[in-house]
């Protein structure tokens, strides 16, 4: 156990989670200041002599009822107990300014489960900001959705959900901005296999999430009308061979889904990114490198996997760098996979000037810059091929189709690009902004750190 708990209030905390209390949702505002002067609810606090640095323990599953509202205590520690949740059906806000962490009240004893903060917000979308989630975790109930950014996700132990952070209701909206998820057990972000949130996901960070090494992807996501993922740095641990990158899932195939990841960097994953089921997906200048970390390549390994027997996929690929996969790209199933189509005009909306890059993806002996395990025809013109000279008869080596198994769709990959075309387009990935975070995630906000401004190392 933490230091905390040889404080009083040791055999308060021993007793185990007792109920704690429900608001009376008469309009009252609540913070933990005020619940821990209240009788029952199993709140207590400590003040540091030294520092004055205040924490609170949360001994009991308390609830802040619908009618009522919860503003978080700013620069405090909050210390969960064993399966204890703090419920709130009201109104909720944790804009913070200065910043709090919500940790378990154990140092990782595997036989205890905190659980965390589950918020139930009607009133209005709840805003996270400043946070900092430590083996407890944050789950939204809510329709009106939520706002989570600047925050960070550590070791959360799976007791709040699927993910560090679970998403629900279905069709709520979540937008999550410059936030860090990292050695979670299972997946960063998650939602149920029937809700369809739309999210955007924005210059976040993810390292080594799925610690159990189950069958689930870091960011393991159900298809909705909108879900942008752009901006992101997703590292995988290499000794977690279950673990993918993004996964995109439709399992219901229910219509409408609009996908685009773009601007990530994805490496030392199971595979990079994956769709399964009906998908309308842009996947688009993004870097994915050794996502290979599978043990079985019949089973996986893909820099990207489009997996889809219900043949409604479609799919634009463009301006992507996919190096060190057991396979680049591989094609399951779908409707219409367009990796580079320039044999219209710019103008058509079939038109994609491909771009895309393949090096050193292959497995058994035998490279695979893309493989058509479907009967669909595949563009994929405009592309720089893993070959010495970007020719029919060599790029023919790299492309599994037609032509290996009379079966399948043909792949059209001629003419292939210049180096001098796709050289540009990996230059001008970055844009405008001159400031990235070490993965080389462009930064909006900086906050104190180390960052790459104009080619150069600087600490703010």
């Amino acid at each position: 156990m933490k230091k905390l708990l040889m404080m009083p209030l040791l055999a308060c905390c021993l007793q185990l989670n007792a109920e704690g209390v429900k608001t009376a949702g008469d309009g009252t505002t609540y913070n933990l200041e005020k619940l821990s002067a209240m009788e029952n609810t199993g709140v207590e606090k400590w003040v540091d002599d030294d520092n004055g640095e205040v924490t609170y323990m949360l001994l009991a599953n308390d609830t802040i009822a619908a009618g009522d509202r919860f503003v978080m205590d700013d620069g405090v520690i909050v210390m969960f107990d064993d399966e204890v949740t703090l419920v709130i059906e009201g109104e909720a806000d944790f804009q913070l300014e200065k910043g709090s962490t919500f940790d378990s009240a154990f140092d990782d004893a595997g036989y205890v489960s905190p659980v965390g903060i589950k918020i139930g917000n009607e009133v209005s979308q709840t805003v996270v900001e400043n946070c900092h989630f430590n083996f407890v975790g944050l789950r939204c109930t809510s329709s009106k959705g939520m706002k989570v950014r600047h925050s960070a996700f550590y070791n959360n132990n799976t007791a709040i959900g699927q993910a560090a952070l679970t998403l629900g209701s279905s069709t709520a909206p979540f937008t999550i901005e410059d936030c860090t998820f990292a050695y979670n057990r299972k997946a960063a972000i998650a939602g149920a296999a029937n809700f369809y949130n739309p999210l955007h996901i924005r210059n976040c960070t993810f390292i080594a999430n799925g610690q159990a090494n189950g069958n689930t992807p870091q960011l393991n996501l159900t298809v909705a009308d909108s879900v942008v993922i752009e901006g992101c740095a997703i590292e995988g641990d290499t000794t977690l061979t279950m673990v993918g990158g993004i996964g995109v899932s439709n399992f219901s195939a229910v219509g409408g889904s609009k996908v685009v990841v773009r601007n990530c960097h994805i490496r030392n994953n199971r595979y990079g990114i994956g769709t399964v089921g009906p998908v309308n997906v842009v996947i688009e200048n993004n870097t994915m490198t050794n996502n290979h970390y599978e043990t079985n390549a019949m089973n996986g390994g893909s820099g990207i996997s489009l997996y889809d027997p219900y043949m409604q996929t479609v799919a634009r690929i463009c301006g992507n760098h996919i190096e060190g996969s057991l396979w680049g790209i591989t094609v399951i199933g779908c409707n219409d996979v367009n990796i580079g189509r320039t044999d219209v005009d710019q103008d058509d909306e079939h038109y994609n000037p491909g771009l895309n890059t393949f090096v050193n993806n292959g497995n058994g002996g035998q490279l695979y810059d893309l493989y058509n395990n479907s009967t669909i025809t595949v563009y994929a013109q405009g592309n720089r091929w893993n070959v010495s000279e970007q020719t029919e008869e060599m790029i023919e080596s790299v492309v599994f189709h037609q032509n290996d198994d009379s079966k399948l769709g043909k792949v059209i990959f001629m003419p292939a690009a210049s180096p001098s075309g796709i050289a540009s387009t990996q230059d001008d990935r970055r844009g405008a902004n001159s400031v990235y975070n070490l993965y080389g995630q462009p930064v909006r906000t900086a906050q104190h750190g180390i960052y790459i401004v104009n080619g150069r190392k600087v600490v703010r």
